[in-house]
């Protein structure tokens, strides 16, 4: 519900105006834990392996098993959102992954099962710092029409992660040994997950404000809290669409909820898919370069274009996502990876100059970075109340397209005798099959409308 204010609590709210933008910086700040922990292994690896005498298949085994549980349980953060709000479930998930940082630093030197056991404790927790709680925590804070906007400011803090890491952290393992390193990386992420809790509010009703966007004027009544979370109905009426704002009666589980819901799994498809293209693209990109003939620094220095190529279109893409139909632009980036994708597979058969080779990296890397986009188009799917759930199961269903993505591409490199760039075809037509799935998804707007906490008294 929506109430009348007086000017003076409406001057007074305006100063409370920028906590909408502290919850921003705290999703921000989450996206450097998450690419910290899965870039500084890689900067580290060989100074791992030969520390602690390991096979490369061995080393291999610590990422590996990071990655099943950053992508697996996703699930299990969404639904700590949607039960204790999303600043203790992402604070919580910053947490858990300084500690496997301070403890893989601290005790992985012990042996590979050590080393495994603590990685995987960092990867656990990085689970619920991207789909699982980001949506969840925005969908509090911005209307539907803002919330793109919110998420072109939370994600550039992976790719600005990025560029800091390669700037700095080589020479800092190198200079002071690879277990000092993840220590002293580990405190600092530390105090960057006390930031996050500083900054994070679950809703802006228990602050008085309204989320970003709404009308002047107004504000969101206080939340009711249910008498049990796992209530409502699943397929969005009225009850569900107002989430926290109401009550429901007890029906069944929110797993059950969103699982019975056919968007789920209608999103999920299109969601594996990019992440098939998304994962082989990242992958493979460099290799490709090296491939037909450069050296590693040349191959190397594509990924710094492509940083800066996706910094600058996610600024265009989520902004673009809040004044169009979400899952369109989702279509159109993805069409014009493809596209230009398939493009450079042929290019590259013709050992083309090294900056077509930066051009097309800075384009296909732009085009691919509609990250923020799905983010909020996937929070759009459900109601407030199981939103972290939802998004929670999405992220958990696409570890399908994170592994078999590099994996099937492998294969055919081998069958096609060492080519690497045929992973570009398959990025190409991966992409393509994404943008078409896109456009048969129901019309997001309509969803977001429908699932939204509150609606804005437009008088």
């Amino acid at each position: 519900m929506l109430e009348r204010e007086t000017t003076a609590s409406i001057e007074k709210k305006r100063s409370k105006g920028y906590y909408a933008f502290l919850v921003c910086l705290a999703g921000f700040l989450s996206q450097f834990i998450v690419l910290a922990a899965q870039r500084v292994p890689g900067v580290s690896l060989e100074l791992i392996r030969e520390g602690m005498g390991l096979t490369y298949a061995e080393v291999a085994l610590i990422t590996s098993w990071f990655t099943i549980f950053y992508a697996g349980f996703g699930f299990v953060w969404g639904r700590m959102a949607d039960r204790f709000g999303p600043r203790i479930a992402l604070t919580a998930s910053a947490a858990l992954a300084a500690v496997g940082m301070i403890l893989f630093g601290l005790f992985a030197h012990y042996g590979l099962i050590f080393a495994i056991v603590i990685w995987s404790i960092a990867g656990f927790g990085c689970a619920g710092l991207y789909m699982a709680t980001l949506p969840k925590l925005v969908g509090k804070w911005f209307v539907p029409e803002k919330q793109g906007f919110a998420m072109s400011l939370i994600t550039p803090g992976g790719n600005i992660a990025s560029i800091l890491i390669g700037l700095f952290i080589p020479t800092l393992i190198v200079n002071i040994g690879w277990e000092k390193g993840f220590l002293y990386i580990g405190i600092v992420v530390a105090v960057i997950a006390l930031i996050i809790w500083l900054c994070a509010r679950n809703d802006p009703a228990d602050y008085g404000l309204e989320p970003w966007g709404a009308p002047k004027g107004t504000q969101a009544a206080p939340s009711i809290k249910p008498v049990e979370p796992e209530a409502a109905n699943a397929h969005g009426d009225k009850a569900a669409s107002q989430g926290d704002a109401v009550a429901p009666t007890k029906t069944k589980s929110a797993w059950l909820r969103v699982l019975g819901m056919k968007i789920t799994w209608h999103y999920s498809i299109m969601y594996i898919i990019y992440q098939l293209g998304y994962m082989v693209f990242t992958t493979y990109f460099v290799a490709m370069i090296a491939s037909i003939g450069f050296d590693t620094v040349q191959a190397g220095l594509s990924a710094t274009f492509g940083g800066i190529g996706a910094i600058i279109f996610i600024f265009i893409w989520g902004p673009l996502s809040d004044k169009f139909e979400r899952k369109n632009v989702i279509a159109v980036g993805t069409a014009l990876c493809g596209i230009f994708t398939i493009i450079y597979y042929f290019v590259l058969q013709n050992s083309p100059d090294l900056w077509i080779c930066y051009l097309f990296v800075f384009l296909l890397t732009g085009c691919i970075a509609v990250t923020p986009v799905f983010l909020s188009s996937a929070g759009d799917c459900f109601p407030i109340d199981i939103r972290g759930t939802g998004t929670g199961v999405i992220s958990t269903l696409s570890i399908i397209g994170r592994y078999l993505g590099p994996w099937i591409v492998g294969i055919l490199i081998d069958a096609g005798g060492g080519d690497v760039t045929i992973s570009a075809l398959f990025v190409g037509v991966t992409m393509i099959i994404c943008a078409v799935i896109a456009m048969t998804l129901p019309k997001m707007k309509v969803m977001a409308s429908r699932n939204a906490k509150s609606e804005v008294d437009a008088n």
